[in-house]
């Protein structure tokens, strides 16, 4: 019934011996044996095309029978429906998630940018000292900062020999309007050679040209993004049109191609604008000619043949000449400053294929654990599945044993087997790929917050994902198919027909418990993991600021967008002050130039009259915000010495500013001894202002960092005063007090846009964004892995009850009570589960060591979480204990000594 199937060594050999049968008779009847061979050769015809024949109608036959497996693993799943549900669902659920988080990670990881030869770019950093003042959105470390100055960057630029082409960038935010319609946008700022460098080409229009980099405010251009023309220009013919930004008119020159936004992943401007107009779009800065000036990021393109060593070799020599030639500008030249400055300089190339990014640094460890939580899931989700076709495996033991004994092989039963596995797993994948955008979709605004700026991440999948869910589906589908496919590798007919009426026992039901044990120690792992961010949420939201946050509104405002120009735009925001103090409901109002809790730093070195320079001075770095008369009060930061700022301190009377307590720790020996003390930005006299109040130190960066040195100023008395954000306290709730606040703006000028108005409270939860989605997906992980344990737990103790009718029958027939026998299920799950919690436990607090960076307040080996994380893993096992453990108390005992 069964042959072994012939191989193409043995098809030849029968070809040999029939021609040589043939040639034999051929001589017989008297031809030579020569001729014979011939003879016998050409009635037969080609031998190679024979061979060729066997060869594809093995091919057709080994397709037949996978076709014939596939159609009987189709009818299996077809009889047995809710097995192959909630099969095909638990790897769904679990292919998907895993696929969401890949994508993401692949994103910010592992995606190259969308530019030509990517692999040809590099990032430039350096390290040494770098005194004056700064603009980072962050990513330096110590020893490699990727901010620097303009002039820097044209000298590398034009100086070099190994890079075919240097290009600079930097991030700001712009009031745009088109139309008459305005709206804030993220913007960069780039140089005149930034998209023919990267290889970036314009879907319409051109993009910038090295003659639209001359001279400070002379270039007037602008390019937009795709993005942005798409979904906020209607793709309107725009070349050669003006677009007000900041309340200038700049001409649009083209549009730049989908996909590209920036060299600097996690940026996405709408609009992108020459370096030299900085002046411009940040009235308020003037950084283009300032050798102490580090604002804008360089990359670059390496020449043919240079390697990034050669490149940093040659360029770090460049640098450190051009630092010499600027050491003589600095305020301290001193040995140590020149140490500092010069000997420790060092410029580094690393390779720039994926961008330098600020933002890949916050999300990748992040990424990384929850993409651990998802494999986690993943493993439960393959022994699931796996206990599951045990026991299935179990009842179809007697179908096995027939099949061999009618002359099936192994090979053939375990094909079967890999073919029924593959069909649960595509099915769980085709559900997963399919919720798997879907979820990312929801991901991603959670992420975003109140955040309207177009989302770094897309909730598409591109074929490197659906690569991966691929071969994640193929491989938890060998893994968990090898299951029963290990059960039935060797037939052992006899055994397998005499134990078909107790096949709970033996080395099957020993590996669903191991089954069965894992889940319950994935779950507890995800649980205690889940428990830890929790309260890491609750601290960070319950962490002393130093003010007040609730009943706090706050909002940007940009009169530059209603068309206001930079001299009109002072008294604008005092009339925005005035009419909100005046609303009913308000108790106070306050402005600052330099956001709370928002990532926010404008921070730079400071001069301070009263005591003798200190050489590390130079590298001290001050949070220099501007604000309103009103601000401390309305956040209510405390008043610790002097006073706060008056109606008085106007334009034209004496410049004050108010220092905290780290200010004052820092410069001055007591609080008193700072009053009445002047402090100055290094080299620009205009700002010198008398210290007039002290107050206590508030946390201003975010909840997580400690309170930094800060001098505060009145915006009115700034050089030039621009871009504020407004906080208004009040006695009503903020909810209601939002619809006034808009009203009143409103009543100034209708084409004032109040952007951003929530509370301080939705603030604080969008800047720990990154932990509350590690906690939202740890929960939900925990939640997901505690189900599929409860079922897991569930189906294995009913399969191993159900298979010991005929014991519960004789225990109750020699006088057992139910009450025995609910407390043998019981503690068979309670053992069960307490091996595994006492395995998972250590191996959960040295796993959860890796997570004490991202933890707050709280430590990685927690008793409550953990305590918490067993309490619920108990209940779970006891609730999935109680049915069973209920039929085995119901047992008749005489139907049970009946029982097969």
């Amino acid at each position: 019934m069964v042959r072994r199937k012939r191989s193409d060594e043995d098809f030849a050999e029968e070809i040999q011996a029939h021609l040589q049968l043939e040639a034999d008779e051929l001589k017989s009847e008297g031809m030579g044996e020569d001729e014979a061979r011939r003879r016998a050769r050409v009635e037969f015809g080609s031998v190679r095309g024979a061979e060729e024949r066997f060869r594809l109608r093995g091919r057709v036959a080994w397709f037949d029978n996978l076709v014939r497996d596939v159609r009987y693993g189709v009818r299996g799943a077809l009889r047995n429906p809710g097995f192959a549900f909630i099969a095909v669902l638990t790897l769904a659920l679990a292919i998907g998630a895993t696929t969401a988080i890949f994508s993401l990670l692949d994103q910010a990881l592992l995606r190259a940018l969308p530019v030509r030869d990517p692999e040809r770019l590099v990032v430039l950093n350096s390290a040494g000292g770098h005194p004056g003042h700064w603009h980072s959105e962050g990513g330096s470390s110590p020893g490699h900062m990727y901010e620097f100055s303009y002039p820097m960057y044209r000298d590398l630029r034009d100086k070099n020999t190994v890079l075919s082409g240097l290009v600079a960038s930097a991030a700001t935010e712009i009031g745009a309007t088109w139309n008459n319609r305005g709206e804030v946008v993220p913007a960069e700022m780039v140089s005149g050679n930034y998209f023919e460098t990267l290889g970036v080409r314009p879907v319409v229009g051109r993009l910038f040209l090295a003659s639209d980099e001359t001279a400070s405010g002379a270039n007037p251009v602008a390019v937009l993004s795709f993005d942005y023309w798409k979904t906020h220009l209607s793709e309107a013919p725009v070349v050669g049109k003006t677009l007000l930004i900041d309340g200038t008119s700049f001409t649009v020159v083209g549009v730049a191609a989908p996909g590209f936004h920036s060299a600097v992943w996690g940026r996405m401007p709408a609009v992108y604008v020459p370096l030299t107009m900085q002046g411009v779009v940040e009235p308020e800065w003037s950084y283009a000619n300032d050798r102490r000036a580090y604002w804008i990021d360089l990359a670059g393109r390496l020449g043919d043949g240079v390697s990034e060593k050669q490149a940093e070799a040659s360029l770090n020599a460049l640098y450190l000449s051009l630092r010499r030639s600027e050491f003589p500008l600095q305020t301290d030249q001193s040995e140590k400053a020149r140490k500092g400055f010069i000997d420790n300089a060092r410029l580094y190339v690393e390779a720039g294929a994926h961008g330098f990014s600020p933002l890949r640094g916050d999300v990748e460890k992040p990424l990384t654990i929850v993409m651990g939580m998802a494999a986690l899931l993943v493993g439960m989700a393959i022994v699931n599945v796996a206990s599951l076709l045990l026991v299935r495996a179990a009842v179809r033991a007697r179908e096995f044993s027939v099949r061999y004994s009618l002359g099936a092989t192994s090979g053939q039963i375990l094909r079967q087997l890999l073919v029924e596995g593959l069909l649960l797993g595509l099915g769980g994948a085709v559900l997963g790929v399919l919720l798997a955008p879907r979820a990312l979709h929801l991901l991603i605004q959670w992420m975003a917050g109140r955040s309207a700026d177009e989302p770094v991440f897309s909730a598409s999948l591109d074929w490197r994902v659906v690569l991966f869910a691929a071969a994640a589906t193929m491989l938890a589908s060998l893994l968990f198919s090898l299951a029963p496919a290990l059960q039935f590798w060797n037939p052992r007919l006899m055994e397998v027909l005499r134990q078909q009426s107790n096949t709970g026992t033996g080395n099957a039901l020993r590996f669903r418990r191991a089954c069965v044990a894992l889940q319950i120690g994935f779950s507890l792992a995800l649980m205690i993991a889940a428990g830890l961010f929790v309260r890491t949420i609750e601290n960070l939201r319950r962490v002393d600021t130093g003010f007040a946050t609730d009943r706090l509104v706050q909002f940007d405002l940009s009169p530059e967008m209603a068309g206001y120009p930079q001299a009109a735009v002072p008294a604008v925001e005092q009339r925005a002050l005035d009419a909100l103090a005046a609303l009913p409901g308000v108790k106070a109002v306050g402005a600052t130039n330099d956001a709370d809790l928002a990532e926010d730093d404008r921070a730079g070195d400071v001069k301070v009259s009263g005591r003798a320079a200190k050489p590390e001075d130079e590298e001290f770095d001050v949070e220099l915000p501007w604000v309103s008369d009103g601000y401390l009060q309305t956040l209510g930061v405390p008043l610790v010495a002097g006073r706060y700022f008056a109606a008085s301190d106007t334009a034209s009377s004496m410049k004050v500013a108010i220092v905290n307590e780290s200010f004052v720790r820092h410069y001055f020996a007591n609080l008193g001894a700072a009053l009445g003390q002047h402090v100055s930005r290094p080299d620009r006299p205009a700002t010198d202002a008398v210290i007039v109040g002290v107050v206590r130190d508030v946390k201003h960066t975010s909840v997580r960092d400690p309170a930094s040195a800060t001098c505060y100023t009145l915006f009115r008395q700034a050089e030039k005063p621009n871009g504020l954000r407004f906080y208004v306290r009040t006695w009503q709730a903020p909810d209601a007090a939002m619809q006034s606040i808009r009203s009143a703006v409103g009543t100034i000028d209708p084409k004032l846009v109040v952007a951003d108005l929530g509370t301080m409270a939705e603030q604080i939860d969008d800047s720990i964004s990154s932990e509350r989605t590690i906690g939202l997906l740890a929960m939900a992980f925990g939640v997901l892995a505690t189900v599929l344990a409860g079922i897991g737990l569930y189906g294995i103790l009913a399969y191993s009850t159900a298979q010991r009718t005929r014991e519960i029958g004789v225990r109750m027939a020699l006088g057992a009570q139910r009450g025995s026998l609910m407390g043998l299920i019981v503690r068979e799950v309670l053992i069960l589960a307490g091996g595994s919690i006492v395995v998972t436990v250590p191996l959960a607090m040295l796993a959860s060591r890796a997570l004490r960076s991202e933890l707050f307040g709280i430590s990685f080996a927690d008793p409550g979480v953990y305590a918490g994380g067993i309490v619920l893993i108990g209940l779970v096992a006891a609730l999935a204990a109680l049915i069973p453990a209920l039929r085995a108390a119901s047992v008749n005992p005489v139907d049970a000594l009946r029982a097969e």
